[in-house]
């Protein structure tokens, strides 16, 4: 019944009041009633307001679904309430058998309130009448984790919404944490990162009300879905997955510069960048990969929105202006700017690694002379060459604005099939 709700919300949820009005005229001429009567009210069920529904009654529903109350003696209504809490309504849809109203999107559950009646409650100018009606939670999904590549003893967030009556996560090899911490808006998850080994999957959360997976797996940082990560053959913390054109960035394997990776990562840093500066083979400012064939030529015209480019990155300075250009290839690229829009126009990780998801459509040609600002990839033959081989690299360049210091590292680039 949920699924089936969710689905009919897009389509009923903002009928035009003509339509309204006409359907409530059709559900009170094929059931007529004396207008005016003093008896109670009396409800006797709760369905989707469509001529198709009207009779597949139901007693659950989610919050922000517009429904039809029938019953008999419902004329003269001033007050409906779902758990409590008073749904706004229009008396020219109130006839003395039917309402219509919407379910406010606030209405309490039994994840903000484990004592919650679960009742639909209308007082009329003559009596009240309740009946026994639940409201439930959309099931969880999750937006993002915030370091799919966190060293066991990490701590680790999950974002998401209706992240509600959790029983369990999974992470990859099965292993199930129970002690997490939730907040009471339902949108983040924290916890501690297990021990993972070498085991790669998907995160998996169980909750009463339906299950998330991640759009990622974790721990995958020595996988085929790996451009690069940094580590040469010979060196300590993962199976070695080079592939770096020995330019651009200073690589290093010093876990006590950006503590909580594994082997190699590249850094950034540099400074007194001026504005309109697009000169980003000068100090420090790129990162350049040899091409590396990853993938099979089926894959050549699957959905570019189906994969996505993933990594993580660890900034010890606030991010405030200058476009990282990420890019496949010499035709499609992404502005990566992510203090764009945040809080106080800057981005920071504040020393910790944090995992970045991008979806391979974004990645756009170039424009009036501007990389990433034309037109998205379609497919993936797109964005690889021949064959299904990755020619990756970034470059940092400044527009408007001057960059005084910019120091982050980088690690892990790979590429994900994210649905």
């Amino acid at each position: 019944m949920t699924n089936y709700i969710m689905t009919a919300i897009s389509q009923l949820k903002r009928l035009p009041a003509l339509l309204c009005i006409s359907l409530l005229a059709l559900f009170t001429a094929c059931s007529k009633d004396e207008s005016g009567s003093s008896a109670p009210p009396v409800i006797t069920g709760v369905s989707l307001l469509d001529s198709a529904s009207v009779d597949s009654t139901f007693t659950t529903s989610l919050p922000g679904v517009l429904v039809l109350i029938t019953g008999q003696h419902l004329d003269g209504i001033t007050k409906v309430s779902f758990n409590g809490l008073d749904a706004y309504f229009n008396p020219t849809y109130n006839t003395s058998t039917h309402l219509i109203v919407t379910i406010p999107d606030k209405t309490p559950t039994e994840a903000t309130d484990p004592n919650v009646p679960n009742q639909l409650y209308i007082l009329t100018n003559h009596g009240e009448a309740t009946y026994t009606f639940t409201i439930e939670i959309p099931p969880p999904s999750i937006a993002a984790i915030s370091n799919e590549n966190a060293l066991a003893g990490d701590s680790l967030i999950v974002y998401g919404s209706s992240l509600w009556l959790i029983d369990k996560i999974v992470f990859p090899g099965g292993r199930e944490v129970t002690d997490f911490i939730a907040d009471d808006a339902g949108t983040r998850l924290g916890m501690i990162m297990p021990a993972l080994g070498d085991d790669t999957g998907r995160l998996v959360i169980y909750a009463k009300y339906g299950n998330a997976m991640s759009d990622g797996p974790l721990n995958d940082h020595q996988s085929g879905n790996v451009i690069s990560n940094l580590t040469a053959d010979g060196e300590t913390g993962e199976k070695a997955i080079f592939n770096w054109a020995y330019w651009g960035a200073n690589r290093t394997t010093d876990p006590n510069l950006f503590p909580g990776t594994r082997g190699g990562y590249l850094q950034n840093i540099f400074g007194g960048v001026g504005e309109k500066d697009g000169a980003w083979w000068n100090g420090n400012r790129s990162g350049n990969f040899n091409e590396v064939p990853m993938f099979t030529a089926a894959i050549m015209t699957e959905q570019a929105a189906n994969y996505a480019l993933k990594f993580e990155i660890n900034t010890k300075e606030p991010w405030t202006a200058g476009i990282n250009v990420l890019r496949f290839g010499d035709t499609y690229a992404y502005r990566f700017m992510p203090w764009s829009g945040a809080d106080g126009a800057k981005f920071e990780t504040k020393g910790q690694w944090r995992t970045v998801t991008i979806p391979l459509s974004l990645f756009k040609t170039v424009a009036d002379g501007v990389e990433g600002t034309g037109a998205g990839a379609s497919v993936m033959g797109d964005l690889l060459k021949a064959g299904g081989v990755v020619a990756f690299g970034y470059r940092f360049i400044t527009e408007e604005d001057p960059v005084d210091v910019y120091n982050a590292a980088y690690d892990n680039f790979r590429i994900v099939k994210i649905r």
